[in-house]
Protein backbone atom coordinates (compact mmCIF):
# COMPACT_ATOMS: atom_id res chain seq x y z
CA UNK A 1 0.00 0.00 0.00
CA UNK A 2 1.39 3.42 -0.97
CA UNK A 3 0.62 5.08 2.32
CA UNK A 4 2.40 2.37 4.27
CA UNK A 5 5.59 2.70 2.20
CA UNK A 6 5.54 6.51 2.47
CA UNK A 7 5.33 6.22 6.26
CA UNK A 8 8.07 3.66 6.44
CA UNK A 9 10.60 5.70 4.46
CA UNK A 10 11.23 8.47 7.05
CA UNK A 11 11.27 5.97 9.91
CA UNK A 12 13.73 3.78 8.05
CA UNK A 13 15.92 6.81 7.39
CA UNK A 14 15.93 7.66 11.09
CA UNK A 15 16.89 4.09 11.95
CA UNK A 16 19.77 4.19 9.47
CA UNK A 17 20.92 7.49 10.96
CA UNK A 18 20.83 6.03 14.47
CA UNK A 19 22.78 2.92 13.47
CA UNK A 20 25.45 5.03 11.82
CA UNK A 21 25.76 7.26 14.85
CA UNK A 22 25.97 4.30 17.22
CA UNK A 23 28.74 2.77 15.16
CA UNK A 24 30.63 6.07 15.18
CA UNK A 25 30.29 6.39 18.98
CA UNK A 26 31.47 2.92 19.96
CA UNK A 27 34.91 4.21 20.98
CA UNK A 28 34.77 6.44 24.04
CA UNK A 29 36.26 9.90 23.50
CA UNK A 30 39.82 10.09 24.79
CA UNK A 31 40.38 13.84 24.52
CA UNK A 32 38.51 17.08 25.01
CA UNK A 33 38.25 17.63 21.25
CA UNK A 34 36.79 14.16 20.65
CA UNK A 35 34.28 14.58 23.49
CA UNK A 36 33.12 17.96 22.13
CA UNK A 37 32.78 16.43 18.65
CA UNK A 38 30.57 13.66 20.08
CA UNK A 39 28.40 16.27 21.85
CA UNK A 40 27.98 18.31 18.67
CA UNK A 41 27.15 15.21 16.64
CA UNK A 42 24.57 14.03 19.20
CA UNK A 43 22.88 17.43 19.16
CA UNK A 44 22.69 17.39 15.36
CA UNK A 45 21.24 13.88 15.46
CA UNK A 46 18.64 14.98 18.01
CA UNK A 47 17.47 17.79 15.73
CA UNK A 48 17.36 15.41 12.73
CA UNK A 49 15.38 12.78 14.69
CA UNK A 50 12.79 15.38 15.72
CA UNK A 51 12.50 16.68 12.16
CA UNK A 52 11.96 13.21 10.76
CA UNK A 53 9.42 12.41 13.47
CA UNK A 54 7.37 15.43 12.44
CA UNK A 55 7.50 14.20 8.84
CA UNK A 56 6.44 10.70 9.98
CA UNK A 57 3.43 12.19 11.79
CA UNK A 58 2.36 13.98 8.63
CA UNK A 59 2.72 10.76 6.65
CA UNK A 60 0.70 8.85 9.25
CA UNK A 61 -2.14 11.34 8.92
CA UNK A 62 -2.45 10.52 5.20
CA UNK A 63 -3.17 6.82 5.70
CA UNK A 64 -5.31 4.43 7.72
CA UNK A 65 -4.75 3.40 11.38
CA UNK A 66 -3.43 6.84 12.21
CA UNK A 67 -3.07 6.31 15.98
CA UNK A 68 -1.07 3.03 15.80
CA UNK A 69 1.17 4.61 13.18
CA UNK A 70 1.83 7.65 15.35
CA UNK A 71 2.42 5.52 18.43
CA UNK A 72 5.03 3.46 16.59
CA UNK A 73 6.71 6.65 15.35
CA UNK A 74 6.78 8.04 18.91
CA UNK A 75 8.33 4.87 20.29
CA UNK A 76 11.06 4.89 17.64
CA UNK A 77 11.70 8.60 18.23
CA UNK A 78 12.01 8.10 22.02
CA UNK A 79 14.40 5.18 21.58
CA UNK A 80 16.60 7.13 19.17
CA UNK A 81 16.58 10.25 21.34
CA UNK A 82 17.61 8.20 24.38
CA UNK A 83 20.55 6.74 22.44
CA UNK A 84 21.74 10.20 21.32
CA UNK A 85 21.21 11.55 24.83
CA UNK A 86 23.28 8.72 26.35
CA UNK A 87 26.17 9.44 23.98
CA UNK A 88 26.05 13.13 24.84
CA UNK A 89 26.05 12.34 28.58
CA UNK A 90 29.05 10.04 28.21
CA UNK A 91 30.96 12.76 26.35
CA UNK A 92 30.09 15.37 28.99
CA UNK A 93 31.27 12.96 31.71
CA UNK A 94 34.57 12.71 29.84
CA UNK A 95 34.88 16.51 29.78
CA UNK A 96 34.21 16.74 33.51
CA UNK A 97 36.73 13.98 34.22
CA UNK A 98 39.41 15.69 32.14
CA UNK A 99 38.75 18.99 33.91
CA UNK A 100 39.02 17.34 37.33
CA UNK A 101 42.27 15.60 36.34
CA UNK A 102 43.73 18.87 35.04
CA UNK A 103 42.88 20.65 38.29
CA UNK A 104 44.36 17.83 40.37
CA UNK A 105 47.57 17.89 38.33
CA UNK A 106 47.84 21.66 38.74
CA UNK A 107 47.45 21.33 42.51
CA UNK A 108 50.07 18.57 42.61
CA UNK A 109 52.53 20.73 40.65
CA UNK A 110 51.98 23.67 42.99
CA UNK A 111 52.52 21.41 46.01
CA UNK A 112 55.73 20.02 44.54
CA UNK A 113 57.01 23.51 43.80
CA UNK A 114 56.20 24.67 47.32
CA UNK A 115 57.90 21.62 48.79
CA UNK A 116 61.01 22.26 46.69
CA UNK A 117 61.10 25.89 47.76
CA UNK A 118 60.72 24.92 51.43
CA UNK A 119 63.51 22.38 51.14
CA UNK A 120 65.93 24.86 49.58
CA UNK A 121 65.14 27.72 51.99
CA UNK A 122 67.82 28.14 54.79
CA UNK A 123 66.79 28.17 58.46
CA UNK A 124 68.57 31.44 59.24
CA UNK A 125 70.85 34.09 57.77
CA UNK A 126 74.00 32.81 56.06
CA UNK A 127 77.15 32.70 58.11
CA UNK A 128 79.77 35.40 57.63
CA UNK A 129 77.30 38.26 57.11
CA UNK A 130 78.16 40.12 60.36
CA UNK A 131 80.76 42.83 60.10
CA UNK A 132 82.75 44.87 62.53
CA UNK A 133 83.97 44.04 66.02
CA UNK A 134 80.80 42.13 66.93
CA UNK A 135 81.18 39.81 63.98
CA UNK A 136 84.87 39.24 64.66
CA UNK A 137 84.14 38.56 68.34
CA UNK A 138 81.41 36.02 67.54
CA UNK A 139 83.36 34.24 64.82
CA UNK A 140 85.39 31.90 67.10
CA UNK A 141 82.31 31.02 69.16
CA UNK A 142 80.24 30.33 66.03
CA UNK A 143 83.02 28.18 64.63
CA UNK A 144 83.25 26.24 67.90
CA UNK A 145 79.50 25.59 67.89
CA UNK A 146 79.41 24.64 64.24
CA UNK A 147 81.83 21.75 64.61
CA UNK A 148 79.82 19.56 67.00
CA UNK A 149 76.46 20.63 65.54
CA UNK A 150 77.11 19.38 61.99
CA UNK A 151 76.10 15.77 62.66
CA UNK A 152 72.71 17.00 63.90
CA UNK A 153 71.98 19.42 61.03
CA UNK A 154 70.31 16.66 59.01
CA UNK A 155 67.44 16.34 61.48
CA UNK A 156 65.62 19.64 60.61
CA UNK A 157 66.04 18.93 56.87
CA UNK A 158 64.56 15.47 57.30
CA UNK A 159 61.66 16.93 59.18
CA UNK A 160 61.08 19.49 56.44
CA UNK A 161 61.12 16.76 53.81
CA UNK A 162 58.65 14.66 55.79
CA UNK A 163 56.37 17.67 56.33
CA UNK A 164 56.48 18.52 52.63
CA UNK A 165 55.71 14.92 51.70
CA UNK A 166 52.76 14.78 54.10
CA UNK A 167 51.49 18.10 52.83
CA UNK A 168 51.68 16.89 49.22
CA UNK A 169 49.83 13.69 50.11
CA UNK A 170 47.15 15.64 51.99
CA UNK A 171 46.65 17.97 49.04
CA UNK A 172 46.48 15.02 46.68
CA UNK A 173 43.79 13.38 48.83
CA UNK A 174 41.92 16.69 49.00
CA UNK A 175 42.05 16.98 45.20
CA UNK A 176 40.73 13.44 44.81
CA UNK A 177 37.89 14.16 47.25
CA UNK A 178 37.07 17.38 45.40
CA UNK A 179 37.01 15.53 42.08
CA UNK A 180 34.70 12.87 43.54
CA UNK A 181 32.40 15.53 44.96
CA UNK A 182 32.29 17.27 41.59
CA UNK A 183 31.46 13.99 39.87
CA UNK A 184 28.63 13.29 42.30
CA UNK A 185 27.29 16.82 41.96
CA UNK A 186 27.39 16.50 38.18
CA UNK A 187 25.56 13.16 38.35
CA UNK A 188 22.87 14.69 40.57
CA UNK A 189 22.53 17.65 38.24
CA UNK A 190 22.26 15.28 35.30
CA UNK A 191 19.50 13.35 37.04
CA UNK A 192 17.69 16.63 37.63
CA UNK A 193 17.91 17.46 33.93
CA UNK A 194 16.60 14.00 33.03
CA UNK A 195 13.47 14.44 35.14
CA UNK A 196 11.62 16.66 32.60
CA UNK A 197 12.38 14.16 29.84
CA UNK A 198 10.99 11.31 31.98
CA UNK A 199 7.86 13.36 32.68
CA UNK A 200 7.47 14.10 28.99
CA UNK A 201 7.80 10.42 28.08
CA UNK A 202 5.25 9.51 30.77
CA UNK A 203 2.80 12.09 29.44
CA UNK A 204 3.31 10.82 25.91
CA UNK A 205 2.61 7.25 27.04
CA UNK A 206 -0.52 8.47 28.79
CA UNK A 207 -1.68 10.25 25.65
CA UNK A 208 -0.95 7.18 23.57
CA UNK A 209 -2.93 4.98 25.99
CA UNK A 210 -5.82 7.43 25.89
CA UNK A 211 -5.70 7.47 22.08
CA UNK A 212 -5.81 3.66 22.01
CA UNK A 213 -8.75 3.63 24.40
CA UNK A 214 -10.60 6.19 22.27
CA UNK A 215 -9.88 4.12 19.16
CA UNK A 216 -11.25 0.98 20.83
CA UNK A 217 -14.33 2.87 22.00
CA UNK A 218 -14.93 4.22 18.51
CA UNK A 219 -14.62 0.74 16.98
CA UNK A 220 -16.97 -0.69 19.63
CA UNK A 221 -19.51 2.05 18.92
CA UNK A 222 -19.35 1.38 15.19
CA UNK A 223 -19.85 -2.35 15.80
CA UNK A 224 -22.84 -1.62 18.03
CA UNK A 225 -24.41 0.59 15.39
CA UNK A 226 -23.94 -2.10 12.76
CA UNK A 227 -25.56 -4.69 15.03
CA UNK A 228 -28.50 -2.36 15.68
CA UNK A 229 -28.96 -1.80 11.96
CA UNK A 230 -28.92 -5.53 11.26
CA UNK A 231 -31.47 -6.09 14.04
CA UNK A 232 -33.74 -3.35 12.64
CA UNK A 233 -33.45 -4.87 9.18
CA UNK A 234 -34.40 -8.32 10.49
CA UNK A 235 -37.39 -6.84 12.35
CA UNK A 236 -38.52 -5.00 9.21
CA UNK A 237 -38.30 -8.21 7.15
CA UNK A 238 -40.09 -10.26 9.81
CA UNK A 239 -43.17 -7.97 10.16
CA UNK A 240 -44.55 -8.45 6.58
CA UNK A 241 -44.07 -12.19 6.89
CA UNK A 242 -46.02 -12.26 10.14
CA UNK A 243 -48.81 -10.14 8.61
CA UNK A 244 -49.20 -12.50 5.62
CA UNK A 245 -49.24 -15.71 7.69
CA UNK A 246 -52.80 -17.13 8.36
CA UNK A 247 -54.10 -16.82 11.89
Amino acid sequence: MWWHSSRARPLLAVAVLLLGSAAAAQDAPASREEAQAVIDRAQRETAEIKRRYEQAERDCAKGFFVNPCREKARQERDQQLRAAHDRELAARDTLRRLDAEARAQARARRSAEQAAEAKGRPDGPPAGRETGAAGKARAPAAADRAAPARPQEAAPADRRDEAARRKAEAEKRAAERAAEQERRAAAQAEKATQAPAEIQRYEERQRAAQARAEEKARIAEENRKRRDKRAEKRDAERKPAEAESPK
